[in-house]
């Protein structure tokens, strides 16, 4: 046997637990065929081998990013970045700095503050920056958009029209349009002209390389539809594709049980190997505590009279899950508040006493509220909670909307209970949540070992490093049912790995976010140096 590429005199840090440390690895094609000592490694060298050092830096299996949103993000990298606004006239400034083409201004990242002394975005705020183009905002978890005037009357919502169910136009009390959707980014965003095929793929292929820079080689996607996997796999036939991609069918409260079978379950047939494949189902059961749209158990503190409300009734909710169940579909729900968890969770049970328990791995997207009576569900049902290190921090900004301040302090202790799940045994992947935050995986990793509770009286949530590169690698793999092939460095292993530019383990946590990568391999192939 001989390798096509060795690395050697590295940290390599394998995330096997029966084998975690090691000072070289060598690929044949895209497998990994050795682990080990760095002489024996040398052994499988030809003149045709290409010989890293790795100069003592950690080696990882390639990152996983268990939350990605990949078509979504790579439209909007040319639209106005918003995160950095925190008033009206810092908001004009940037919208005039938006191409003077006549197209449409659309920008993300706003938050729901802006205006300040608690007053809401509107349409006239818009107007008075710019009335002769569309406008149409995103914020910062793109739950709520805005819009101005002229956006509104393309979209025909100005004077009238319903979102759909779950979602809200905010109108005045003349029923005209304030500017303000909630949980509906689309009834505007669909009157928006579409990127060209051509334009898509220079968006996809783009992102792409920017996240092979950062050691990335998995996404699992949490939006999709036939149309994406169609354009990704051709993409894979084309070399054009250096990323695995596990997508769902996305399910609306609209999507009839029938689809389960008809659309949804023929996708997982067809998409069952190589770079993209398909198995799950997502669905969303509630929106964001920071705009009272999560379902809650409890009121909440900033609006007494509300606990969100849930985007589908029981029957269906239930129905459709069972049905995926039925088919050996994956689920996977978008569930942030604590009603919300609380009415999957139910589901998944309905799942299992009607079709019999296996080995589904049904998944939890946010987990943002959990309550005490349902954290030991997750481990009895077996269900998955995935989670995003960055949502559980707050820029300083006093322009963010203070998560802490939406829910009341005697539920402070239900809020993102990472150290809790893990301790009960729950796999606990991490993901970026793109583009909601940003997809730099070290930057996610800060806020996971660094996380300090919000009380003195509360358990501290923070991780160690190696649960942390476990939650990116390993966790991720088994999320997806492909710890068999890829989240380790093990001999059989697919060839995906990246190489640090220090030994992780050796520096300060606090400049964890400052680590870059050397190397990045995805399926054997070198895709960043």
């Amino acid at each position: 046997m001989t390798a096509d590429l060795i690395i050697t005199n590295a940290k390599v840090y394998t995330v096997d637990p029966q084998n975690p440390h090691a000072e070289a690895l060598a690929i044949a094609g895209n497998k990994i065929v050795f682990v080990g000592h760095a002489a024996e490694a040398m052994a499988l060298c030809t003149s045709q081998t290409r010989v890293i050092d790795g100069q003592g830096c950690t080696l990882l299996p390639g990152l996983n990013d268990s939350h990605f949103h990949l078509q979504m993000g790579a439209i909007q990298l040319d639209h106005l970045a918003l995160d950095q606004v925190s008033s009206l006239a810092e908001l004009a400034a940037v919208i005039k700095q938006a191409p003077d083409d006549g197209s449409w201004i659309q920008g993300n990242g706003l938050s729901y503050d802006i205006v300040g002394n608690g007053e809401t975005l509107t349409r006239h705020h818009l107007d008075a920056i710019e009335s002769d183009r569309p406008i149409h905002l995103g914020s910062l978890d793109f739950h709520t958009n805005w819009a101005n005037t002229k956006a509104l009357e393309i979209a025909g919502i100005l004077e009238s029209g319903e979102a759909r169910p779950g979602a809200e136009i905010l109108r005045d009390a003349n029923g005209i349009a304030t500017g303000q959707i909630n949980e509906d980014m689309f009834i505007v965003g669909e009157h928006i002209p579409a990127s060209s095929p051509a334009e898509l793929e220079d968006l996809i292929t783009r992102t792409i390389a920017q996240l092979n820079a950062l050691g990335i080689t998995s996404v699992t996607n949490m939006d999709g539809t036939a149309e994406q996997m169609a354009l990704y796999a051709d993409l894979a036939a084309r070399d054009k594709f250096n990323l695995r991609i596990y997508m769902p069918y996305s399910i609306s409260p609209q999507t009839p049980v029938s689809a389960i079978a008809t659309e949804a379950f023929p996708l997982t047939q067809q998409y069952q190997t190589g770079k993209v494949r398909a198995g799950s189902v997502k669905l969303f059961i509630d929106g964001v505590v920071e705009s009272g749209t999560a379902y809650m158990v409890d009121p909440y503190l900033r609006w007494p009279d509300s606990r969100g409300e849930p985007l589908y009734d029981w029957a269906h909710y239930r129905d459709l899950i069972v049905e995926a169940d039925k088919h050996g579909m994956q689920v996977k729900v978008h569930a942030i508040g604590s009603a919300g968890i609380r009415m999957t969770l139910d589901a998944y049970a309905a799942a299992q006493a009607a079709n019999g328990r296996r080995d589904s791995r049904h998944r939890i997207e946010h987990v943002e509220v959990l309550p005490n009576a349902d954290l030991p569900r997750f481990k009895a049902l077996g269900v998955i909670a995935a989670m995003q290190p960055l949502h559980a921090t707050r820029p300083a900004s006093d322009h963010y909307v203070n998560w802490m301040h939406c829910i009341a302090e005697t539920l402070h202790h239900e809020a993102f209970r990472w150290r809790e799940l893990r301790a009960q045994g729950t796999p606990l992947p991490f993901g970026s949540d793109w583009p909601v935050v940003t997809f730099d995986p070290y930057i996610g990793m800060d806020a996971a070992l660094t996380q300090t509770a919000w009380r003195p009286d509360l358990i501290n949530q923070a991780q160690t490093l190696a649960e942390t590169l476990d939650s990116y690698t390993r966790a991720g793999a088994y999320a997806e049912f492909q710890d068999h092939e890829k989240g380790q460095l093990r001999v059989g292993m697919l060839a995906d790995l990246v190489l640090l530019d220090c030994d992780l383990f050796a520096i300060d946590p606090a400049t964890i976010k400052t680590v870059r990568p050397q190397l990045t391999v995805c399926d054997g192939a070198v895709v960043y140096e």
